[in-house]
């Protein structure tokens, strides 16, 4: 059993979220397992390595499980120079796991060590300053070369890499001209924030970004009787512009209700199967780009965590924090300003304030889940933040069983 009573109160207070990896069609492949040691750190700032990588893997590999936590993809893991020493302490699948390198002086106990994972079959993950060190003798041992493509160099190495057999991984996208020159290169793989931010893949905002698996599932499921309500809301939720004009619709001044509707739910139970049947059909036949999956993926963790924070809440229902934490980043998928779109659904107020101006429990619930996807939890209790790593794994399992309804 892990022994924390040695622990500073920062130590303790740790947290740990994915960070997605695409191919070049934009397919989310990989996630990489991130640590930080406290609340507001910026890097790893990890005092002891062996207990971040057994916090780690526990949380990511026994409570929630690998298959609920990341599906058939790989995951990355960053691990200590103990932890190659001695692999057999935490034992992981060979076959979905993919071992980073710590950025460290490889001593000669250390190389046969790595030499023991590479013929346990692990698939080994290095960055270009490790083979810039070390050379021929290490990149016999990997299979990845993770490039920091903000080193414009970075980019004359990738062709000799690949010529290798080696995959390579383009680190640090931030923005369209690094995510262009990371495709331009040839790079095999990508990781960054540019699935997270508006004017990625959006050459032009008039269209929708849609979800076509999600809709296609979405009318198949409409056709039969017996379909439970939750099946409908979930694949729904999978298509942001589908959500936006299903409030937009329900919340109408036709409709003339006396309480504007809040959740998807109440949406599905007021429209019905055939209207909402109807809706799908006709946007299937619109003019679609590709949908940015990985956002979608981030904004469904976003909205089943703040259900998932609101259900210890007496004053805030989950389905409405569902539908807050929905729409929340909807603008960045919609190509729409926040306050436009909120006030086309006909969202009810204590959504809008909750998202406009982070007012009311909502605003709190907004806030707070901000906070952890941003690691600044240093004012938080550490019992919160204990009880939020679970939860937003907890919701990252949720959003990984609904994305794979769509095939993903």
């Amino acid at each position: 059993m892990l022994n924390t009573h040695n622990l500073s109160t920062n130590d303790a207070r740790y947290c740990i979220a994915l960070h997605p990896i695409c191919d070049r069609q934009f397919k989310h492949v990989a996630d990489e397992l991130l640590y930080r040691a406290h609340g507001g750190a910026l890097t790893a700032d990890i005092t002891d390595p062996v207990l971040a990588t057994a916090r780690a893997c526990s949380t990511a590999f026994y409570e929630i499980g690998l298959q609920g936590l990341v599906g058939q993809r790989l995951l990355y893991l960053n691990v200590s120079a103990d932890w190659l020493a001695n692999p057999d302490l935490l034992p992981l699948p060979v076959e979905q796991v993919v071992i980073e390198l710590p950025d460290t002086d490889i001593s000669p106990l250390l190389w046969t060590e790595l030499k023991s994972v590479y013929e346990k079959g692990y698939q080994i993950s290095a960055s270009y300053q490790q083979l810039s060190r070390y050379g021929q003798a290490l990149l016999d041992l990997i299979n990845i070369v993770k490039i920091d493509v903000r080193e414009k160099a970075s980019f004359n190495v990738v062709k000799q890499f690949q010529e290798s057999g080696k995959l390579v991984l383009a680190s640090y996208i931030e923005n369209s001209d690094l995510l262009n020159m990371s495709m331009n290169a040839g790079c095999d793989l990508l990781q960054g924030f540019f699935y997270g931010l508006p004017q990625q893949f959006q050459s032009n905002v008039s269209k929708r970004q849609g979800n076509r698996p999600a809709d296609l599932k979405l009318i198949r499921l409409l056709y039969d009787s017996d379909t439970e309500v939750s099946k409908i809301e979930s694949l729904i939720a999978q298509d942001p512009h589908l959500c936006h004009l299903l409030f937009k619709r329900v919340n109408s001044a036709s409709e003339r209700r006396a309480n504007k509707i809040k959740s998807i739910s109440q949406a599905v139970m007021l429209l019905g199967f055939e209207k909402i049947r109807a809706l799908t059909a006709t946007l299937l036949l619109a003019d679609n780009q590709p949908i940015k999956r990985l956002m979608v993926f981030k904004l469904l963790v976003r909205a089943h965590l703040a259900k998932l924070l609101a259900s210890r809440s007496q004053y805030l229902e989950p389905e409405v924090a569902f539908t807050g934490g929905l729409f929340s980043m909807m603008d960045q998928l919609e190509g729409i300003e926040l306050q436009k779109l909120l006030n086309e659904a006909g969202l009810d107020d204590e959504i809008v304030d909750g998202l406009l101006v982070k007012k009311g429990e909502l605003g709190k619930v907004v806030k707070l889940i901000e906070s952890f996807e941003n690691a600044q939890m240093e004012q938080r209790s550490l019992k919160q933040v204990e009880a939020l790593n679970k939860d937003y794994l907890a919701s990252v399992a949720w959003a990984q069983e609904m994305m794979a309804l769509t095939g993903d």
